[in-house]
């Protein structure tokens, strides 16, 4: 068999991924790079080209690891047989945890939700004291510590006997009580942005936080009108914080001018791309990530 050198290989295990991939390519070769992707039809094969040598990588991104067990060697295998990993295991498995960046947040100065962590049902059943919910308000936020894309959230909670119901419904998981967040209103849509960080380059977007459906991308032109500079820099803080190459964000903007990051680092970001998703990015907002992704691995060389 031919041995084969990819600048970037890729492991994905969700079929949606694909049309964003395909982009990636055509970026990747544009900039003179290539790329091999793994699948779970493609893995055992793939795995043992990568053990004989007969394929190898400079650059690795995982996107399956974390849900599909099967994926876990080749991730290992990289980890140690790679010269860089976009989203380092230690790193990605770390900011999972919401918890774990939350306080780095605000040491770092940026706000964030007032933020109530209550122990997983199964570590503490019964609580030595109830905490005091008023500072969260009439209504607010229950999300498990671990997870993204909105699973097992609940908005609008009002009570301790709902925090209750979600400790035993996911009694494994530690949960965050936190305000809800009122943006600020900017020509008649909400100033709440889904923003991505990708190996240096911030591209955000509009975001509707109440449909979950994106908005156009902010260029430079809507940035200076809107006076969006800040945004930009609350997001490089938070790459500090992340220490990710990958990734995307939530950032509010209230009435009163302050920039409030309600989902702190999101791994693996959401690829869906429209048409293919009502959720998806726009199809442009798509080609920027893939050219930031292709410019990185270009200048790894």
């Amino acid at each position: 068999m031919d041995r084969r050198a990819a600048d970037l290989l890729v492991a994905y295990d969700w079929p949606y991924d694909e049309p964003f991939l395909d982009r990636l390519n055509q970026a990747l070769r544009a900039a003179g790079q290539s790329l091999v992707t793994v699948n779970p039809r493609s893995l055992a094969d793939t795995f043992e080209r990568l053990r004989r040598g007969d394929l190898t990588a400079r650059v690795f991104l995982d996107r399956a690891a974390d849900t599909d067990p099967a994926f876990e060697p080749l991730e290992a295998w990289a980890e140690a047989n790679v010269g860089l990993l976009l989203n380092p295991p230690l790193d990605r498995r770390r900011i999972w945890k919401k918890s774990n960046v939350h306080w780095e947040f605000i040491r770092a100065g940026l706000h964030t939700p007032y933020t109530l962590l209550v122990p997983a049902w199964k570590q503490q059943p019964v609580l030595d004291a109830l905490p005091d919910l008023t500072p969260l308000g009439s209504a607010f936020a229950i999300k498990p510590d671990l997870g993204g894309g909105g699973w097992g959230v609940t908005l609008g909670a009002r009570s301790w006997d709902q925090v209750e119901q979600a400790r035993r419904d996911m009694p494994d998981d530690a949960l965050l009580l936190q305000e809800l967040v009122e943006p600020e209103v900017v020509d008649g849509r909400r100033a709440w942005f889904r923003v991505f960080y990708v190996c240096g380059t911030v591209v955000p977007c509009w975001w509707d936080d109440r449909t979950r459906l994106f908005g156009e991308w902010i260029d430079a032109e809507a940035r200076r009108r809107w006076n969006l500079d800040e945004l930009w820099d609350v997001v490089q803080v938070a790459s500090g914080i992340a220490r990710l190459q990958v990734f995307s964000t939530e950032v509010a903007r209230l009435v009163d001018g302050r920039w409030i990051v309600v989902d702190y680092v999101n791994d693996p970001i959401d690829l869906r791309l429209k048409p293919h998703a009502r959720e998806g990015m726009p199809v442009e907002v798509a080609d920027h990530l893939a050219e930031a992704i292709a410019r990185f691995v270009a200048q790894q060389t």
